[in-house]
């Protein structure tokens, strides 16, 4: 008589093993750390839209979803952009998106278009340009999430290229689909009604406190009761002095070798280039002060003159 093998286990339900694992939260804990993310992004992202992109954006938080990754960002339909995002030492993937109507109506804005946007909108897939833009905004969602995260290291997030929802499954494919939580945010831009959506797995937003920064100045006072003026004046600014030196063939440079002196390419007295932030702002001349190597300003680059707006770029 034959022996009767012992049946397999049934698996067990993927629900509960996400629950006993860390993978999934009970309902009230999402919901908390959800309006934790959306309190951040509304705190914060619209300040920053304002001065970086001159964009006038009304924040809501709308809703949260709990589910597997795939299956909510499936149900986005193909009129979202997506971008993957990368924390080390946090979180090895996330994804922000928004509502393809949105940076298509932030072009027609910035190009002057006068003509009143709908509440709809349009939702076509983007042009490169609308690509661009949706690039930019993304970052400034990750950059808002980032100030309320703790990570060890100080580490900044990696964002992928925008790419639509659609494409989401050839450009995740080597990640596990885990339950996430979705954070969905209403955005108003004028007439026109958009979205914004953040999803992270639960397994790293339970085990995450969202933190509101408010830094605090040396008299006590917040930097949101400082002065924008005193802020921006306050600000570090790198400078790096450029001087030219004698012009080498190729082939020379090539076999450079420790030890090896090129001479400055002025004779004389010594021309320098002071960049500020990138660009050049003074001519100085190139000398000591005691101990130390030094430049002198003499004029500056620019016949206009050097204002703020030269110095940061803007």
């Amino acid at each position: 008589m034959s022996k009767q093998l012992p049946k397999a286990p049934p698996p067990m339900d993927r629900v509960v093993l996400a629950r006993l694992t860390g993978h999934l939260g009970d309902a009230k804990t999402v919901a908390r750390s959800c309006s934790d993310v959306a309190a951040l992004e509304c705190l914060l992202l619209s300040d920053m839209l304002r001065e970086d992109m001159q964009v006038d954006l009304d924040l809501e938080f709308h809703r949260h979803q709990s589910g597997l990754n795939r299956a909510i960002i499936a149900g986005l339909g193909s009129s979202y952009t997506l971008a993957g995002v990368s924390l080390r030492n946090w979180c090895p993937h996330f994804v922000v998106g928004v509502k393809n109507n949105l940076p298509i109506a932030m072009i027609a804005q910035l190009l002057g278009d006068t003509a009143a946007q709908s509440k709809e909108g349009e939702n076509r897939a983007l042009s490169s340009i609308e690509t661009e833009i949706a690039a930019l905004f993304l970052a400034r969602v990750v950059s808002v999430l980032r100030c309320g995260v703790p990570v060890p290291g100080d580490h900044e997030p990696i964002v992928s290229t925008p790419y639509p929802a659609g494409d989401y499954l050839q450009h995740a494919a080597e990640f596990e689909d885990n339950f996430v939580a979705a954070v969905h945010l209403s955005a108003k831009l004028g007439a026109l009604e958009s979205e914004i959506v953040i999803l992270i797995p639960q397994s790293v937003l339970l085990k995450t406190t969202i933190t509101k920064p408010v830094p605090q100045l040396a008299d006590g006072r917040t930097h949101q009761d400082e002065p924008l003026s005193d802020r921006v004046l306050r600000s570090q600014v790198d400078l790096c002095a450029r001087i030219k030196l004698t012009p080498l063939k190729l082939s020379s440079i090539a076999r450079l070798q420790p030890g090896v002196v090129i001479p400055f390419e002025d004779i004389g007295e010594v021309s320098v280039d002071m960049d500020a932030n990138g660009r050049t702002m003074y001519r100085c001349e190139f000398g000591r002060s005691g101990d130390s190597y030094s430049v002198k300003v003499k004029s500056n680059a620019s016949p206009e003159g050097n204002s703020l707006k030269q110095i940061l770029n803007i």
